[in-house]
């Protein structure tokens, strides 16, 4: 399985259960990325994505096959740690007001890709690839 998640500077997802932020430039990456495999969310995503490649279902990290991506924003990942094979992360590079974090420890995952772009709403956004 491959996820998808942004984070802030300190690994951070939400802030009293809403999303730090949003930007229009990452969700089209994320869906040209995604666009020949199935992309799985759940309904506290579905307002981001708009397309019939997207699977809506609150137990997507179950659902998900090894092949298909899964876009994370409110869900603890580490009891799904052995069933990832490479994630994707969406950096901020800034911090926000956290209360709910990342919770893999990429310490132990090899990073292979760093790109840098222009965001909409974000001067910089750096997108990383991390793999076993």
């Amino acid at each position: 399985m491959k996820i998808i998640a942004c984070l802030d500077d300190n690994n951070g997802l939400l802030f009293n259960n809403r999303r730090q932020s949003r930007d229009r430039v990452v969700i089209e990456d994320i869906l040209k990325d995604c666009h020949n495999s199935k992309l799985w969310i759940n309904n506290f995503s579905k307002s981001l994505f708009d397309s019939p490649h997207v699977n809506i279902s609150e137990e997507f990290l179950n659902e998900a096959c090894e092949s298909e991506y899964c876009f994370i924003e409110n869900v603890n990942l580490k009891p799904y740690e052995k069933y990832i094979d490479e994630m994707i992360l969406y950096k901020w590079n800034r911090v926000y007001p956290t209360d709910f974090y990342f919770d893999i420890n990429l310490s132990t995952w090899n990073l292979t890709q760093v790109t840098e772009f222009k965001g909409n709403s974000h001067e910089r956004i750096t997108k990383e690839v991390y793999k076993k």
